[in-house]
């Protein structure tokens, strides 16, 4: 039996950092909805602390709630 490894206790990451959206980008789908930890491959403590820092990073204004709030001249 296989078991999921945590991609981000593999790297050794303690926390997301609220400040750089590309990486947080990464582990959202299409309509900018967090993805389930199974398809993010992570653990249970690092999914908790990527949906606080996508949470954080969303009410700062680094990342749009919705597809339509995407701007043109936007890095993402």
């Amino acid at each position: 039996m296989k078991f999921m490894v945590c991609l981000a206790c593999q790297k050794n990451i303690k926390r997301f950092n609220y400040k750089n959206p590309k990486e947080l980008e990464g582990f959202l789908n299409y309509e900018l909805e967090i993805k389930k930890a199974r398809h993010n491959r992570l653990c249970k403590r690092h999914q908790k602390r990527l949906s606080e820092a996508v949470k954080v990073a969303r009410q700062l204004a680094l990342l749009p709630y919705s597809p339509s709030q995407r701007r043109k001249y936007s890095p993402l």
